[in-house]
């Protein structure tokens, strides 16, 4: 995941690819929540920071594991709206990336 590397603890390769799969599901249960949230702000899934909204469903897996079952669908619903703090504020006045001072490997005085 983001900000850390996957430590694979398992000694043995079924248990290894029990962790890379898991490790799969936790990112696609990301994207998942990622793009609900997105249809439900009306923004573009690419428009939230994965980074943040790692972070949110990280934080609030934690609190529902503490909590009792039947209080899991208000945790999702708040999932969603936490996940909305995730979008990207739109760069202001954006510019074209500058040009490359690496030298021209074509000969320019020959194009015409």
């Amino acid at each position: 995941m983001p900000g850390c590397a996957l430590a694979l603890r398992s000694r043995r390769p079924e248990g290894v690819y029990r962790e890379i799969w898991g490790a799969l599901i936790a990112y696609n249960i990301v994207r998942m929540e990622m793009a609900q949230a997105a249809r439900e702000a009306n923004v573009q899934p690419t428009d939230l920071s994965f980074v943040r909204a790692f972070h949110i469903v990280r934080h609030e897996m934690m609190r529902a594991a503490v909590t009792s079952p039947g209080k899991l669908p208000a945790h999702l619903r708040r999932l969603c709206l936490q996940l909305q703090f995730a979008i990207l504020e739109k760069r202001r006045g954006a510019f074209p990336p500058p040009a490359s001072s690496k030298p021209c490997l074509i000969d320019t005085a020959f194009v015409t």
